[in-house]
């Protein structure tokens, strides 16, 4: 494709019943046989996915996903159709609407197809009136489904009749589709590996959205490995860049062909999340016979992936058919979901379609059934709307978080949580942090109770230790909010600060005003205690020894300690021990004008100030932390 040719990504995949015509069409459109396995050449029938391009009259190309019509290998017209955005459903005009265009048809219903061509084949080997009965059957069978207006096209593979109706009739119903989102983080799952020799491992697939090129870093899903983009190619043509919407081939740097399997995913790193887990609207097929309980094992399809998991309606016991209720999925392996994503549900065994739906939450709890509150949050997230989607994130982390952290949690675009945060900010619902170059935000109804839960607190703390200055701002945090990060707590406990909430004195918080409270009793303890240690400047009694002397808690005689420590008249050596201020000034000039330049040992200080080795070593670490002295080896120097 030259650099002036018009570019539409989309892909056609074709859908009917087999020995249709469908590969046979395909080449008359356009000039390729889909069927590359030597045992499809053999058997005359298509097993795996085929693909070719399709040039449009104005030189655009879009690709053709030409799929089995084999009841036996449904699932792999699944994986390709899960990236059709146009339909070309193929009926014979010999044989008619058969089971498989009945299931194809309503596959494509599930997966969101909503644009579509019939074409009706074999008209070579029967006469009008037949031609005429097919027509009427099949405008039947589209009667009330999203494909009911399309075009229908008879045509003949052999003799070339309608062919350019139907090329026709394809462009004209390309041009209505609706693109898929360039701007969006890339996102394709694989549906072919396979290896080459000199260039390695290939992985094919339809780009869902954004853009790859050369050179570029992904993530490899659910596996979560980093791979590097070799080369990239669309239809047999090397490309620089290649865009959502179309077919590509990704030959990957250095990665093993065992690794890789269709159903994984290729995306931009760190976007996604895999989850065993999803809430969804499941919808029943009408002509399904029976209702599908609670629980019941399912075969689940999603882009190329089928995994095993069970479902779990969120109102009731069973899903009648006809009907689409919010459900929870409960899967037996990974997968990589986007909200808004379509799937299709085939029952364990025997294995047939009965039904499929769209995915609202990627990462949710377990519910129970009946759960007015997880029924109203997928009521808000079914509705789509932004700050709707924004708010019920950020309710569920409860803590603060920036645009992108959200987005990731939530799987939903960055570019989405970013117009909710920002509706929820305006409107008051959501308080903001700054937090480096980006803002964190958690919802106001959530901040109120937080900070009315930290003031409690405060108010407990203060009530049961008159004596502290403040409790340690870790505790509070671990009291408050176990489970959130070190950087989210830290802005909360700042913005109770500047609002004046709060005090901070060093590692220290309290309520604003509060300051120790010692009663005449305590006062006395409490200068009874620095007499004491005042007495025995160079070996004062230990706190131990002294809550013995005074008969009380050794807690209650550490908070005394902290508040003589505080108003400066004692100086916390070590966990145990305090020296008067003044003591400790008099052993740092002993030391000083003591010490050589070849240092002191531990020894040679205890004689200097004549005390025991119990003193003489806390001493010295404590210099050491003070950077008054540093250890060489077994002696101190001066710094």
């Amino acid at each position: 494709m030259s650099p002036n040719t018009p570019r539409r990504n989309l892909i056609i995949g074709t859908a009917g019943h087999i020995d249709h015509g469908k590969t046979v069409l395909v080449k008359a459109l356009t000039g390729r046989d889909t069927d590359r396995l030597a045992e499809e050449k053999e058997r005359g029938i298509s097993i795996d996915l085929g693909f070719a391009p399709l040039t449009l009259s104005d030189g655009s190309v879009i690709g053709v996903v030409d799929v089995p019509g084999h009841e036996n290998f449904v699932r792999n017209m699944m994986a390709g159709a899960t990236g059709v955005d146009l339909a070309l459903l193929v009926v014979a005009a010999d044989d008619g609407v058969m089971p498989q265009t009945r299931e194809h048809l309503a596959i494509l219903e599930l997966l969101g197809v909503r644009r579509g061509v019939v074409a009706i084949t074999k008209i070579d080997t029967v006469d009008s009136e037949m031609v005429e009965l097919v027509d009427d059957e099949v405008a039947e069978l589209l009667e009330g489904t999203p494909l009911e207006s399309s075009p229908i096209v008879p045509v003949s593979a052999v003799t070339g009749e309608g062919i350019d109706e139907l090329r026709g009739a394809i462009e004209r119903e390309a041009a209505s589709v609706r693109l898929r989102d360039e701007k969006l983080p890339a996102r394709m799952p694989i549906d072919r590996v396979f290896t080459l020799r000199g260039i390695g491992t290939v992985v094919t697939g339809t780009l869902w959205s954004g853009s790859l090129s050369v050179g570029q870093r992904l993530e490899l899903l659910p596996q979560s490995e980093e791979v590097r983009v070799r080369s990239l190619e669309v239809h047999d043509s090397e490309r620089e860049e290649v865009f959502a919407g179309e077919r590509v081939a990704v030959n990957l740097a250095g990665t093993p062909r065992e690794s890789v399997s269709r159903g994984d995913v290729l995306a931009e790193p760190g976007v996604l999340r895999p989850t065993w887990m999803a809430d969804a609207h499941v919808r029943v097929l009408a002509d399904w016979p029976k209702a599908v309980k609670r629980g019941a094992r399912v075969r689940f399809h999603h882009g190329t992936r089928e995994v095993l998991g069970r479902i779990y309606p969120m109102e009731g016991e069973r899903i009648a058919p006809g009907k689409g209720v919010p459900s929870q999925l409960r899967l037996e392996e990974k997968v990589v979901l986007v909200p808004g994503d379509r799937f299709v549900m085939r029952s364990y065994s025997p294995v047939t379609t009965i039904g499929g739906g769209t995915i609202v939450d990627t990462h949710p709890v377990k519910h129970r059934l009946h759960d007015p509150q997880a029924l109203d949050q997928f009521a808000k997230l079914e509705s789509g709307e932004a700050d709707a989607l924004a708010a019920v994130h950020l309710q569920r982390a409860g803590r603060p978080l920036s645009a992108s952290a959200l987005a990731q949690v939530s799987g939903i675009p960055l570019s989405i949580i970013d117009e909710g945060l920002e509706a929820l900010a305006g409107d008051g619902q959501a308080v903001t942090f700054a937090e480096g170059q980006s803002r964190l935000y958690l919802l106001r109804d959530r901040y109120l109770e937080l900070q009315e839960t930290t003031l409690a607190a405060l108010e407990k703390f203060h009530a049961e230790k008159p004596l502290a200055a403040g409790i340690a701002k870790e505790t509070l945090k671990k009291q408050l909010v176990p489970d959130w990060d070190a950087r989210s707590a830290d802005v909360f406990m700042d913005s109770l600060e500047k609002a004046g909430a709060v005090e901070a004195e060093g590692k220290l918080v309290r309520l604003p005003g509060a300051s120790a409270s010692v009663t005449s009793e305590q006062e006395r303890a409490l200068n009874s205690i620095v007499d004491r240690i005042q007495a025995s400047p160079f070996a004062p009694p230990t706190v131990s020894e002294l809550s013995a002397e005074l008969g009380q808690p050794k807690q209650a005689t550490s908070e005394l300690l902290a508040l003589a420590e505080k108003d400066g008249r004692l100086v916390r050596v070590s966990g145990e021990l305090y020296f008067s201020r003044a003591a400790v000034a008099d052993v740092e000039a002993k030391l000083r004008a003591g010490v050589s330049p070849e240092g002191i040992t531990v020894g040679d200080f205890k004689n200097m100030i004549s005390t025991s080795r119990k003193y003489a070593l806390p001493l010295l670490e404590y210099f050491d932390r003070t950077r008054v002295t540093a250890r060489v080896g077994d002696v101190r120097k001066l710094r």
